[in-house]
């Protein structure tokens, strides 16, 4: 599957919803010129909310000792109570 262009730098980070394009720094969009990855979120900017930046998924479950996010190809599925 080839990957938008647009969400190419924000898809890679721990803290992206790629269902919106949003994450918790930026709960209404995520300005274009960081979803791009034409300027690196490695620091905190004015105008988001919260301390979250970049976080590399991939590095981060490959820390906690998994070859790949616990969800990762999943489409969809149920919680039973």
């Amino acid at each position: 599957m080839e990957q938008d262009k647009n969400t190419r730098y924000c898809s890679k980070c721990l803290h992206f919803n790629g269902d919106d394009n949003t994450c918790a720094a930026f709960p209404d969009g995520i300005p274009d010129q960081l979803l791009s990855g034409k300027i690196k979120h490695v620091s905190k900017f004015p105008e988001q909310i919260g301390k979250d930046v970049f976080v590399d998924a991939y590095q981060y479950w490959t820390d906690q000792g998994l070859t790949m996010h616990p969800m990762m190809g999943v489409d969809d599925f149920e919680v039973e109570d």
